[in-house]
């Protein structure tokens, strides 16, 4: 089995170190093959395609003379064992963007727009359901212009919008955690921990077995050491060590984030419209950076679905409703519950035309 292992091992370092030595796969570009990929979308003799260099070539709808994009040939890798392949990029998003998003936002508003793609990405800094509300309505009319005024260039891309409150700083993110496992810990230990921090008799704690696998996290905590409150018996969360030199070895766990999770997770959205459209996670960082919160998003067809953007804003009121019933949530320093905290939402709304 081990001489199976190592070349098989063997076979994917050759083709991975030879795959710059072969032909890519597929068909290069060329003015014939972009304009028939091109009149599959506005129609044929709809387009004026005209080639800037051997892997560039610029497009003009007719029908939307304002847009001029380009398509680019790129080499690209896919499959399992990755082979060079042709593919190709565009920036019909990008071009349409420029021209519309101002349209509808400010400056101030577009200082996070970015294209990526054949997507539009645009991110708020919001604090009020009411700025909420106005640049919802700001989207939805955008989103409309898009489509009635250029359908056939957007079709089947998106609009990804977030909608983030300001992330939430805990004192335990100075510090860098790892599981503690049941088999280093004596039971006096985890017993002095948890009675001084929760009290003597609120909590139960066993040795997580295989079966300790969230769905909402992916992650598998056997072999750890796992809590419940008697409060909370079906929220489970974990003990921890501190690492940094200062704090090695110190007891600690992961309450607030498990909670969060647990929280996010049994949020009723299937009460809601597009519930199957829907996820409720908890998130602890956005874009590398510590958010301590929750991700609310959605993702719809445009013209599908009648009021989803409204829709969001209803839930994104009910799941803050819902968190506020939860203290260990709105307390960064529970059962004490003297430092008053209040877990961020972001909400995505992405739009698919």
């Amino acid at each position: 089995m081990k001489k199976i292992n190592i070349l098989a091992l063997m076979l994917v370092l050759i083709t991975v170190f030879c795959s710059g030595c072969i032909l890519p796969d597929g068909d290069p570009l060329t003015t014939e093959s972009v304009r028939e990929m091109v009149e599959k979308r506005y129609g044929q003799g709809k387009v004026e395609v005209k080639q800037l260099d051997k892997k560039t070539w610029r497009i003009t709808p007719k029908d939307y003379p304002d847009i001029k994009y380009t398509i680019k040939q790129k080499i690209g890798h896919g499959g399992v064992i990755p082979v060079p392949a042709y593919t190709h990029t565009d920036d019909r998003m990008k071009q349409v963007g420029r021209i519309v998003v101002p349209k509808f936002f400010s400056a101030e508003e577009r200082k996070k727009l970015c294209f990526s793609g054949g997507i539009i990405k645009i991110s708020f800094n919001v604090k009020s359901d009411d700025e909420v509300a106005a640049l919802c309505t700001k989207l939805e009319a955008m989103c409309a212009y898009m489509h009635d005024n250029y359908g056939a260039v957007v079709k089947d891309e998106y609009v990804m919008t977030y909608f983030q409150e300001t992330p939430l700083r805990l004192k335990n993110d100075r510090y860098q955690k790892k599981p503690v496992k049941w088999d280093k810990l004596s039971k006096t230990k985890i017993t002095s921990y948890l009675d001084t921090k929760y009290g003597n008799g609120t909590y139960t704690f066993k040795r997580a077995d295989k079966y300790s696998w969230r769905s909402f996290d992916d992650i598998s905590h056997e072999g750890e050491v796992e809590v419940y409150l008697n409060d909370y018996p079906d929220m489970p969360f974990y003990l921890s060590k501190k690492i940094n030199a200062s704090q090695s070895g110190k007891l600690t766990d992961t309450l607030y984030n498990d909670m969060v999770a647990n929280v996010a997770f049994n949020f009723p959205k299937e009460d809601y419209e597009y519930s199957s459209n829907i996820k409720v996670s908890a998130q602890e960082k956005i874009d590398g950076l510590r958010y301590n919160g929750v991700m609310l998003d959605c993702c719809f067809k445009w013209g599908d679905e009648t009021g989803a953007i409204e829709n969001m804003q209803v839930i994104r009121k009910a799941l803050r409703n819902y968190l506020n019933q939860y203290p260990m949530v709105n307390y960064s320093d529970y059962p004490k519950n003297q430092h008053e905290v209040e877990p961020p939402i972001c909400m995505e709304i992405s739009v698919q035309f």
